[in-house]
């Protein structure tokens, strides 16, 4: 029992040695093929552009023989470059380099956007080409550009290998699939139809549809390998359905994440991509502070503010803890998600509190950073205050632009308006925190502006500070009855006016 024993462990060593030695050829013959690959593009790129300038006549004038095959030679020219980069993605695919660079995507628009282009080859061969789109799908995690280069794959083949007059027709539909939601896209055409014997081999590399038919048609057989490769990426599947002089339908599949399932599976996709790429991953929890902010409308404006803040091309922001916090994974270190905070703080309109932590500082795992992140959350520690937003409504642009450049330095956002008329819309674009008006302005006075304000659903509870060159009885009674929160005469003292907007806001 022992010897045997000891005989399977000796039989696993060997084995993992074995794939350790695979992974490894796997890697050298991928950093190969990308030198190659490199070293092609190089001088095809000079080649290239030789050959357009002579066609474009740069060079002298032409004729038509010449330009006959200098245009067989660009085709071909184009042909080659193609077919390096077909080489090279198939190359990071079978040694895993290849990454996704995913975003929450229509992929409707995306299929619309294909469609225009592949539209001019479809018309040349005189092949009608349709859509059919359910406009029902909801957005889902995919890279546009990897997604697109699938479908013109699939649309290049189905002009490549179709009839004159012919019939191709792109479709999207949402379907339930294994307890899972996909949105499924079919790419038919009533051309050649695939053999059946060839139907086993067709996503392999270098197995192309018809040897003599891909040939006649400049293809290599690697295009449908490489499409399989970036929609198994995307969590998805691709397959063929297809009769001899009939057609085909080529389809294939992309998951559809619910906001509760979209936390798990982008957490796991951006710690792969840390780990393999060796660099650092930040999470980053926001909550709304104060049960009376909270509201799905509120967690949404906040979600479309982090979105024009974050920068980074893998950041990701999504929703944790049943869709009550918005979560930034970011790949960035401390210091770097700190700037984000810092600059949400001249963007959000109500207070929030966030929770941080770093891998692979502070945590050795993807479970340990989020709870690490929340534990840091629940602290309470970290707030983000947003800064006041103060409407300056007055007439005299020197003094509106003296009083908001002192107001700023006090770390006030400040937004001014010469007449009353726009600063009533200001008011309602912007529903600033704290609205200082001057009353004696021409046309629409600040007894007017008051007034609306007062009389508008979204302004009427904003509070509003009072200043006039002109204080009689009357002028007083009136500021009464439009209540105003407080009111200074000019000239004032500025330090007597920021005791009043403290106190304002202080109790707002």
């Amino acid at each position: 029992m022992a010897d045997q024993e000891k005989e399977i462990q000796g039989l696993k060593e060997e084995l993992l040695k074995a794939n350790q030695e695979i992974e490894k050829l796997s890697r050298v013959k991928s950093d190969f093929v990308s030198v190659i690959s490199h070293e092609l593009r190089t001088p095809l790129t000079s080649i290239k552009e030789s050959v357009s300038l002579i066609l474009d006549g740069v060079t002298g004038p032409l004729s038509e023989e010449q330009k006959k095959f200098l245009t067989i030679a660009n085709n071909n020219i184009n042909r080659l470059a193609k077919l390096i980069t077909d080489i090279l993605d198939l190359s990071k695919l079978e040694a895993g380099r290849i990454h996704m660079h995913k975003k929450k995507a229509d992929i409707n628009n995306i299929i619309k956007d294909i469609y225009v282009a592949a539209k001019i080859s479809a018309d040349q061969k005189k092949i009608e080409l349709s859509l059919s789109l359910e406009e029902s799908i909801e957005p889902t995690w995919v890279d546009p550009d990897r997604i697109g280069q699938v479908l013109k794959n699939l649309i290049s083949n189905a002009v490549k290998f179709n009839r004159d007059n012919g019939r191709i027709k792109i479709s999207s539909s949402k379907e339930h699939i294994s307890e899972r939601d996909f949105v499924k896209i079919t790419v038919e055409d009533n051309g050649i139809g695939i053999p059946h014997e060839e139907m086993e081999n067709l996503f392999r590399n270098f197995s192309p549809l018809d040897t003599s038919m891909t040939r006649k048609h400049n293809g290599a057989g690697i295009g449908l390998a490489i499409s399989k490769g970036i929609v198994e990426l995307h969590g998805g599947d691709i397959w063929v359905i297809s009769e001899p002089d009939t057609g085909s339908k080529f389809i294939f599949t992309i998951p559809i994440y619910k906001k509760h399932e979209e936390f798990d599976f982008l957490m796991e996709e951006a710690f792969e991509r840390s780990k393999y790429d060796d660099v650092k991953l930040c999470l980053v929890v926001f909550e709304i502070k104060g049960s009376q902010n909270k509201s799905e409308r509120a967690l949404s404006e906040i979600e479309d503010i982090i979105e024009k803040t974050v920068r980074g091309p893998e950041d990701k922001i999504t929703r944790c803890r049943n869709g009550e916090c918005v979560v930034i994974i970011a790949g960035t270190d401390r210091l770097g998600a700190m700037a984000i905070v810092r600059r949400l703080k001249s963007s959000v309109k109500i207070p929030l509190i966030y929770g941080l932590s770093v891998f692979p500082e502070e945590c050795s795992d993807k479970d340990e950073l989020l709870k690490k992140a929340e534990e840091d959350l629940k602290s309470g520690k970290n707030l983000i205050i947003p800064r006041k937003i103060l409407l300056i409504i007055d007439d005299e642009e020197d003094l509106a632009s003296m009083l908001s450049f002192r107001l700023k330095n006090m770390g006030f956002e400040t937004i001014t308006a010469s007449n009353g008329n726009r600063g009533i819309e200001l008011a309602r674009e912007n529903k600033p925190d704290l609205i200082l008006l001057d009353l004696m302005m021409p046309e629409t006075d600040g007894f007017e502006v008051s007034k609306q304000l007062k009389a508008g659903s979204s302004t009427k509870r904003i509070p509003i500070v009072v200043f006039s060159a002109l204080v009689n009885k009357n002028t007083k009674d009136s500021i009464e009855k439009l209540g105003a929160a407080e009111f200074i005469e000019k000239p004032f003292e500025t330090e007597d006016l920021l005791k009043k907007i403290e106190k304002v806001l202080g109790g707002a």
